[in-house]
């Protein structure tokens, strides 16, 4: 097993001879792991370690962060869990594979009494994600609202106003005036959008809008939902009856990039953390992005979703005695209002509590985007998000049945229709759903 252990402590050798004096003031070390899968993630609990301490004088807290690689970690919890033995204290998990930690027997520990004293700032449908059975087992680390981004330079040279753009419908017109082949040689040289390889992640924001999703709020399977079957059509008509989208590339790696980066594409939409991409891979473009709200699909809709997320959980091998300081450290590193300040500033993610909008340290115009403050446009729609339910089989809906047997063959072969696929989907999801006892 590949990682890296990182520890922090606070005793300092001033604080070991006052100990050594006086024992009877001594300090209880309380030492606690925490799993996870990114870097930042570790930086910025060891940083909350270091500031918990100086609230907590009674306590010498000392946190190891192990960092392993996405799926490493992901499967090394899980046999941890089931076997009893070698598992964390507290670890962060991945919002596709949350739930299967989440399938009975429940190895991690309700998080509702320190959810609570928050509730009132904090967007409820974030929270929905990492739920079951009225129990709350992992915090967010941010909100993840969808929002579009326009290429201003590429609308400006087309004469479109990407402001005017308030439907999908408006998406959809602009796209045809804006796609071009400007050598005739039949290749589309500028396409109006670009989907995520087979645009699984396009589709998951598009049907939020319509207030649906891939499972119920009772856990039910809901792929073939009429809202998620005319969703799917919406995009496989972009690519095949409109011809103003480019489907099959990635938009995780340099390839997707590239192409965005070199004005190949005037409109994407993804969610808020996909800011860093831009910022961090895409230089040609600085001052010329754009953020505004999603389109929506009635005038009145809902004009934004929820997309990708963390939960940081507790798990059930914790010492039962230092149960209560890992929530309310847990609490204070991301629960609170200056924690999720902290999320902006040290991660570049939008927060999950609505109620730190409005905070200057948020409304920093940003120049990359046009020195635009992104917030006012979260702050506008934050609310319309819908909540976003789950299921201990996401991962494999989405990974072992979305992925092979509906996305590719609809939106990269064009083989199958929207409809069937879909319905197949479902079946089989319920059958997956069926065969376990939760």
């Amino acid at each position: 097993m590949r990682f890296h252990r990182r520890w922090f402590t606070v005793a300092l050798l001033v604080s070991c001879l006052a100990l050594a004096a006086s024992p009877a003031s001594a300090q209880e070390t309380v030492r606690l792991t925490f799993w996870t899968f990114v870097d930042a993630h570790a930086d910025f609990f060891l940083d909350r370690a270091r500031e918990f301490n100086e609230l907590r004088p009674d306590i010498d807290f000392q946190l190891e962060t192990v960092v392993m690689p996405f799926q490493e970690m992901h499967d090394q919890l899980l046999i941890a869990l089931q076997t009893g033995i070698g598992g964390p204290d507290l670890v962060d998990i991945e919002i596709v594979p949350f739930h299967r930690y989440t399938r009975e027997p429940v190895h991690l520990h309700d998080l509702t009494p320190i959810i609570d004293r928050h509730r009132d700032g904090i967007i409820e449908a974030r929270l929905t994600p990492y739920q079951m059975h009225g129990k709350q087992y992992g915090v967010p680390t941010h909100l993840g609202a969808f929002l579009a981004y326009y290429n201003t330079e590429i609308f400006d040279e087309a004469g479109v106003d990407y402001n005017a753009i308030t439907l999908w419908d408006d998406f959809v017109e602009a796209g045809k005036k804006i796609t071009r082949d400007f050598n005739g040689d039949g290749r589309i040289d500028r396409w109006m959008t670009m989907l995520d390889g087979g645009g699984w992640f396009q589709w998951f924001g598009l049907i939020q809008q319509k207030g649906s999703g891939q499972f119920d709020k009772d856990g039910n399977v809901i792929l073939d939902a009429p809202e998620n079957v005319e969703a799917l059509q919406f995009l496989h008509d972009l690519v095949y009856k409109h011809e103003i989208a480019l489907v099959g590339t990635s938009m995780h790696d340099t390839v997707g990039w590239n192409i965005i980066n070199a004005g190949e594409v005037a409109a994407i939409w993804m969610p808020q953390w996909y800011m860093i991409r831009f910022t961090d891979f895409m230089p040609n473009l600085n001052g010329k992005v754009a953020i505004r709200p999603l389109p929506a699909w009635e005038p009145g809709g809902r004009r934004s979703a929820m997309g990708g997320g963390t939960g940081t959980a507790i798990t059930d091998q914790i010492d039962p005695k230092y149960l209560p300081i890992a929530m309310d450290f847990l609490e204070y590193a991301k629960l609170t209002y200056e924690a999720n300040i902290k999320i902006w500033q040290e991660f570049g993610f939008d927060p999950f509590r609505h109620d730190v909008f409005s905070d200057p340290r948020l409304r920093e115009p940003l120049p990359y985007f046009r020195n635009e403050i992104v917030f006012d446009v979260i702050l506008d729609v934050y609310d319309e998000i819908a909540p976003q339910y789950s299921s201990p089989i996401l991962q494999e809906v989405n990974w072992e049945i979305l992925d092979p047997e509906v996305f590719f063959p609809v939106m990269q072969e064009n083989i199958l229709d929207p409809e069937t696929a879909l319905r197949n989907a479902a079946e089989r999801a319920r059958e997956v759903l069926s065969t376990l006892f939760w």
